[in-house]
């Protein structure tokens, strides 16, 4: 199934799952969509922050939260809050997501931009990569644009 890549608010897809960048120090992020996400799933970001802080999660590896819907995952794609994005943690967050997501039932996913403008180019790459052969509805959002909801196709029915 193709992904679909576009620019909007990934806090209105219809997706199983939203996936999102974070660090692995599990420190507050400061862009518009982190702070939004960390209001909305308060608890969700405080229980990442307890598992970052007793060291359980590494970079280039990702942690679900199944108490909401939609399921939330971390990514965890930077060693630190303000550390850049790592295209080698990207890949293995993807690889590993590519391989796990029937475990955790997933129907469709939503990815909230990963990175800065500057690397989405080989994040995209890397994503058509591992995940553009799966039969999972994906949505890859290019930029966050608040209030802007993507027809996501076929990704909100399960």
């Amino acid at each position: 199934m193709p992904l679909n890549f576009a620019p909007g608010d990934p806090t209105l897809s219809q997706a199983d799952m939203l996936a999102f960048g974070h660090n692995a120090r599990g420190r507050t992020e400061l862009g518009a969509l982190e702070t939004h996400l960390m209001q909305q799933y308060a608890p969700a970001f405080s229980a990442y922050t307890r598992r970052a802080r007793q060291g359980k999660q590494k970079p280039g590896t990702w942690w679900l939260w199944t108490e909401t819907r939609p399921k939330l995952a971390f990514l965890t794609i930077r060693d630190s809050s303000v550390g850049a994005t790592r295209l080698r943690y990207v890949q293995s967050v993807l690889m590993t997501l590519a391989r796990d997501y029937p475990m955790y039932q997933v129907q469709s996913l939503a990815i909230a931009p990963l990175g800065n403008s500057y690397e989405r180019d080989e994040i995209n790459k890397l994503a058509s990569q591992w995940l553009a052969g799966l039969t999972l509805p994906i949505t890859l959002y290019t930029a966050y644009i608040p209030g802007v909801e993507v027809d996501d196709g076929d990704v909100g029915s399960s």
